[in-house]
C-alpha cells in the first residue's frame, strides 16, 4: 500500500484532533454551568447546592428556590462579594457538609430522602455559632437563598408587590375640608 504526503498529514490531522478530544471524554466530574474567578466548584457540587436551597425553600404552590436560580445566585455571591478566607472557608465547609450527610444518612446529600435532608439542616440549625465551616457554609447559603428568593422577580412581581418611591401619584383628589374644633 503506497501512503501519500496528502494522506499521511490527513491522518495525521485526525490522530491529533482525537488527541485533543480525548480529555473532554474522561472527564469523571460534570462541569458547572457557571464561570467563576475566585472559587472553583464542579457540576456534582453545584447540584448538590441547588438541592440544598431547594431543601430551604422547596416547591409548594410557589416556586422553589431551585426554580427561580438561587443557587446560581448563592454561587455569584460567593465568589463576587465575599473575602478570600470566607470563600475557601464555604468551600471546606461544602466538603464537610457532604461529609456529615454521609456520616448521618449514609448517603450523600443529593441520594439522600427529603426526610433526611431535613433532619441534616435541623441538626445544622441547632448548632448556635459558626465556629465551624459546615456551619459557616449551611448559614451564609440559608442567608443567600433567602437574599436571592426575596430579591427574585417571582416575588417582587407576584408575592410581595414592589413599587419604587415615591409609590404611586394620586393628582387628582377631592380635598375635604377639615373642621376643627374649638376648646
Amino acid at each position: 500500500m503506497e501512503v501519500t504526503r496528502r494522506a499521511a498529514l490527513k491522518q495525521l490531522l485526525y490522530v491529533s484532533a482525537g488527541m485533543a478530544i480525548l480529555p473532554a471524554c474522561l472527564q469523571h466530574t460534570s462541569r458547572t454551568s457557571l464561570t467563576l474567578k475566585n472559587i472553583q466548584v464542579d457540576g456534582d457540587q453545584e447540584k448538590m447546592l441547588a438541592e440544598l436551597v431547594e431543601t430551604i425553600i422547596p416547591a409548594t404552590t410557589t416556586p422553589g428556590a431551585k426554580e427561580l436560580s438561587a443557587h446560581l445566585f448563592t454561587l455569584i455571591m460567593m465568589d463576587d462579594c465575599y473575602k478570600k478566607e470566607d470563600q475557601q472557608r464555604w468551600l471546606s465547609g461544602m466538603k464537610s457538609f457532604e461529609q456529615a450527610s454521609k456520616k448521618l444518612n449514609g448517603h450523600t446529600f443529593l441520594d439522600s430522602t427529603p426526610a433526611q435532608r431535613e433532619a441534616l439542616l435541623k441538626t445544622l440549625e441547632a448548632v448556635k455559632d459558626d465556629k465551624d465551616d459546615v456551619s459557616f457554609f449551611y448559614r451564609a447559603t440559608k442567608r443567600l437563598t433567602i437574599k436571592a428568593y426575596t430579591n427574585s422577580k417571582y416575588f417582587l412581581t407576584k408575592v410581595n408587590i414592589y413599587e419604587l418611591v415615591p409609590a404611586r401619584y394620586h393628582g387628582c383628589v377631592p380635598l375635604k375640608p377639615i373642621t376643627r374644633k374649638l376648646a
